[in-house]
């Protein structure tokens, strides 16, 4: 049985990041950036929630449009957050 990475995420772009990337334009390396800001997840109701949510946006873009991010932390042992 394959072992699960110790750290998993989802990110959800609205219809307004995505335009806001295209906008932007991809960098100087042709990939289109965001930023990723995570915080602990204290309304935490069961394991299968995440540990860590946030918000997602376009690198540089700092009034502009937010999607969302959920982190999980793998480790079954202690499932402690960093």
């Amino acid at each position: 049985m394959a072992t699960r990475p110790p750290i998993t995420a989802a990110i959800d772009l609205t219809p307004e990041v995505l335009n806001a990337l295209k906008k932007a334009g991809p960098n100087e390396r042709g990939n289109y950036s965001l930023d990723m800001a995570v915080w602990v997840n204290d309304k935490r109701t069961s394991d299968k929630a995440p540990n860590l949510t946030g918000s997602v946006k376009v690198k540089g873009d700092k009034d502009g449009p937010k999607g969302y991010a959920s982190v999980w932390q793998n480790d079954v042992e202690t499932n402690d957050v960093f």
